[in-house]
């Protein structure tokens, strides 16, 4: 099961709707998009 926030109320809950305001519920943790284009990390990249 997965955490998960009322975007309204903004209360946690691990079920499908806010036990408050009976909202659907979003995820909670946010998820890093994955950019293809971008520029590798090198040590000279964080030298500058």
């Amino acid at each position: 099961m997965k955490l998960k926030k009322c975007p309204s109320c903004n209360s946690y809950t691990l079920k499908e709707n806010c036990n408050k305001c009976k909202i659907k519920t979003k995820e909670a943790h946010y998820k890093f998009i994955k950019i293809k284009n971008a520029p590798k990390s090198t040590a000279e990249f964080f030298k500058k």
